[in-house]
C-alpha cells in the first residue's frame, strides 16, 4: 500500500495515518506461503480441526489484508461506496474468525463435541447459500448453508468482550454496533445517499457530488478499521493457544 500518498491526504484531514501502517503490517507479517492439511479423517478428528483451523486462519486472513487495502485504494479514488462496502467487510471477517475462536474455546473448556466444532468450521471454509450448489448434492451440502453474519457478530462480540477486552460475555458489543452503522452507509438510503449531493437550502438546490473529494463525514468511517482490524490480530493469534493436539477424537 501507498502510504506516503496517503500521508498526505490524512494530514489534510488532520489524521495521522501511523496507526494504520502498523496495523496493516500487523496484518501482512502473519501470511504464510502453505499449509500442510490432509483431507480425511472422521468428523471430529482433533487433527482435522487443528490443520483446518490454521488454513482457515489464513483464508481469512487474506480476506481481511486485501479488504484493508481496498478500503485505502476506494479512499484515495474518493469512492465513498466502495470504502464503507469494505470496511463493512473486513467487520464480517473479524466475525468470522471470532466464531472460530468461539467454537475452539467451547471445545477446550469441554463445552461442544469436536464433531460440531469440526463440521463449524467446514461450513466457515465451504459454506454458501447458493441454491444450485446446495441442491446439488442435497444429502451433504444442506448441512453446509453459510451462518448468518449477525450470528457471527454475536458469538465474535462475546469473546472479544471476555478474552480481550476482560469483561463479561455480554458486556461489549462493539463490532455489532459498528457493523451495523456501516450498513447504514452501505445500503441506498439516507447515510448512503448523501455521499452523493449537497443541498443548499437557501438556493433550493441539489448540488452533486460527482468528481469531489470526500468530505469528512465519509472520509473518518475508515476509522474503523481501527475497531476491526486489532481485534482480528489479537483473535488470529489467540487461536494458537486452543487448537487441540494432532491426535484422533470425537
Amino acid at each position: 500500500m501507498d502510504f506516503e500518498r496517503l500521508r498526505s491526504s490524512f494530514k489534510a484531514k488532520g489524521m495521522d495515518v501511523s496507526e494504520f501502517e502498523a496495523s496493516y503490517k500487523a496484518l501482512i507479517c502473519r501470511a504464510v506461503e502453505s499449509l500442510v492439511c490432509e483431507p480425511q479423517g472422521e468428523w471430529g478428528d482433533l487433527r482435522r480441526i487443528r490443520q483446518y483451523s490454521l488454513v482457515l486462519r489464513q483464508v481469512l486472513l487474506h480476506r481481511a489484508i486485501n479488504l484493508f487495502s481496498g478500503s485505502f485504494v476506494a479512499l484515495l479514488d474518493n469512492n465513498a461506496y466502495s470504502m464503507t462496502l469494505s470496511i463493512r467487510g473486513h467487520f464480517e471477517t473479524t466475525a468470522a474468525i471470532g466464531y472460530l475462536h468461539s467454537r475452539l474455546n467451547s471445545l477446550a473448556e469441554g463445552n461442544l463435541k469436536a464433531r460440531i466444532v469440526d463440521h463449524d468450521i467446514a461450513v466457515l471454509l465451504l459454506g454458501t447459500r447458493d441454491k444450485k450448489i446446495l441442491k446439488f448434492d442435497a444429502a451433504v451440502n444442506n448441512e453446509m448453508e453459510a451462518r448468518q453474519i449477525l450470528d457471527m457478530l454475536k458469538y465474535a462480540d462475546r469473546s472479544v468482550s471476555k478474552y480481550i477486552l476482560q469483561g463479561t460475555a455480554n458486556e461489549h458489543i462493539m463490532l455489532t454496533d459498528c457493523y451495523e452503522h456501516l450498513c447504514e452507509f452501505s445500503h441506498p438510503n439516507f447515510h448512503s445517499n448523501t455521499a452523493a449531493f449537497e443541498l443548499r437550502e437557501e438556493e433550493k438546490k441539489f448540488y452533486f457530488n460527482h468528481n469531489k473529494s470526500l468530505d469528512d463525514k465519509f472520509f473518518k468511517l475508515i476509522d474503523n478499521l481501527l475497531i476491526s482490524n486489532p481485534f482480528f490480530i489479537e483473535l488470529f493469534d489467540k487461536i494458537e493457544g486452543l487448537l487441540p493436539q494432532e491426535q484422533a477424537g470425537v
